[in-house]
């Protein structure tokens, strides 16, 4: 009988509410037995939820499917939440890839049964791949499970893993061969050679050398560590055993307990990396050649040093054999006439050895050294050089100088550069025009070294001067200025280069002051 009184609407919130949302939520009880299913599973499934509910979960999914399921039912079993992707049958098109979570309900009594929630990964799936297989980097996935299984029993008996780990390649190498490809891009595939088919299945430390372990070791630790994500580089071996260089670039599951799967990125870097070593060893063939071609300008100046030492040699040789040749033979003239073979022939050997050490490569050895020893040694082995041009040297050093830590040879073979360049510049000059000073001294900002001339000076050029292979020589290789800058800077030193107050060009080398300790700690090496 109707009062008049309006009814309260009676409204089921919480099923309206599984309804809106579009994923397929049911709850089944302790025997896996669906007593709720939402509406959207009329959308998946093509059948009403009235009609799924009393159905057992293996008849949702096929015998099949359901017992993957069974280690996530053990686990919620026991009241925890598990959380995995899996595939799961749609009415559509088979089976859709799915986000799956499984939330237990503990009643007095203990476990009563579980929520699940499935939502369709599908078009995510399809975002993926779709960047997956048209993406220019290699990726490959990968499966961590038995990595896992791995790290969890050294965890039981390594007191340190990380240290262990650090220690023990061996670790890594296991763990390689252990962890099985998934899938890989079809960039990997041509990177590597290989065919997707014939690759699934096998273990990632197939393509993974031994000079390739100590970078994946450190993507481990990295891992282990709760980092995102890890990159270095690393060689790695292409189905043909040839190696190739690689980028390697892994992001790590957000859940480590609950993901297993990774993708790991690997870009071809063996281009890059071998245009790299070119450039190296280009510019160490600079250097070397900037001294083979400052040689080659002193070649005449060297043969004359030695065949004059070669000279003596020859007449102190026939003096005493002249000597002794006497009726009553002259012993001390004689021993006299060898001592002087014995001290030729040293500075003969002296020169020899000073111009093999100009012509080695590498990077040399820094040493504490006289500096004014170093530049009167310089001019006798540019005099010849810069006579046969016709300019004169003078010097100014001032004395007692503090020992200075450098290379040298490669000090020396700067201001062999700027002498000879010097007398060369002059050469079409007048007679008594062409005149070379080189000095030395010593103040707060360090030791000063200038090499000047009167010659016709840098004009234009100045701002290019040390730019390697600029010349202003005929034949000139534009590398014997570069090659200097690169060793004063290398000493932490500075060279410029500037015009003199009436005419020529002044190159000024400022180079630090300091013991082998202080050189050490401002990073220069005084080996």
């Amino acid at each position: 009988m109707d009062d008049g009184v309006a009814k309260p609407i009676v409204y089921d919130y919480v099923r309206h509410t599984t309804d809106a949302i579009p994923a397929l939520i049911s709850f089944f009880d302790a025997d896996h037995v669906c007593r709720y299913a939402n509406d959207h599973h009329l959308i998946w499934y093509g059948r009403a939820p009235e009609d799924l509910v009393g159905l057992h979960m293996s008849e949702f999914l096929g015998g099949e499917a359901y017992s993957t399921r069974i280690p996530y039912l053990e686990r919620v079993k026991i009241g925890q939440s598990v959380s995995f992707e899996a595939r799961v049958p749609h009415r559509q098109d088979g089976w859709r890839d799915a986000a799956i979570r499984y939330v237990p309900r503990m009643g007095v009594d203990g476990f009563e049964g579980f929520h699940t929630l499935v939502f369709d990964l599908s078009r995510e799936q399809q975002r993926y791949h779709s960047v997956f297989d048209g993406t220019a980097v290699g990726f490959w996935e990968i499966d961590l499970s038995n990595l896992r299984t791995l790290i969890a029993e050294l965890e039981a008996t390594v007191p340190d893993l990380v240290r262990h780990l650090r220690t023990d390649l061996s670790v890594v190498r296991r763990g390689l061969n252990a962890t099985p490809v998934l899938d890989l891009n079809e960039k990997a595939c041509s990177m590597f050679g290989l065919a997707r088919s014939t690759v699934i299945g096998r273990s990632l430390g197939d393509w993974v050398p031994d000079a390739g372990l100590d970078a994946w070791n450190r993507n481990l630790l990295a891992y282990l560590a709760g980092e995102e994500s890890y990159e270095t580089e690393t060689v790695m071996r292409r189905e043909d055993g040839a190696l190739i260089d690689i980028l390697l670039s892994c992001a790590f599951p957000k859940n480590p307990s609950e993901q297993v799967i990774v993708v790991v990125g690997l870009v071809d870097i063996s281009e890059r990396v071998g245009k790299e070593k070119a450039l190296a060893r280009a510019q160490a063939d600079l250097a070397h050649a900037g001294r083979v071609a400052m040689l080659g300008e002193l070649m005449a100046s060297i043969a004359h040093e030695v065949n004059q030492p070669l000279a003596a040699i020859v007449a102190n040789s026939n003096a005493a054999r002249r000597w002794l040749a006497r009726t009553e033979p002259d012993i001390v003239e004689a021993k006299a006439a060898i001592q002087r073979i014995m001290n030729e022939a040293t500075r003969a050997s002296e020169i020899i050895t000073r111009t093999r050490r100009m012509a080695m490569k590498g990077s040399g050895t820094r040493t504490e050294f006289d500096v004014n020893a170093m530049i009167e040694e310089t001019l006798d082995i540019t005099r010849r050089q810069t006579a046969a041009l016709g300019a004169q040297t003078s010097v100014a050093l001032v004395r007692d100088l503090p020992l200075i830590v450098a290379d040298r040879i490669q000090l020396q073979q700067v201001l062999i550069n700027l002498i000879v360049n010097a007398a060369q510049a002059m050469a079409n000059q007048p007679e008594g025009t062409r005149d070379i000073m080189v000095s030395s001294s010593c103040g707060e900002e360090g030791f000063h070294f200038e090499v000047s001339d009167t010659g016709p000076g840098l004009g234009a050029d100045a701002d290019r001067v040390f730019e390697a292979f600029f010349t202003t020589k005929s034949d000139g290789m534009g590398m014997g200025l570069s090659v200097a800058k690169s060793i004063i800077e290398a000493h932490a030193g500075t060279i410029t280069a500037a015009p003199r107050p009436d005419r020529g060009v002044r190159f000024c080398i400022t180079m630090p002051i300091g013991s082998r300790s202080v050189m050490a700690e401002n990073g220069i090496n005084a080996a």
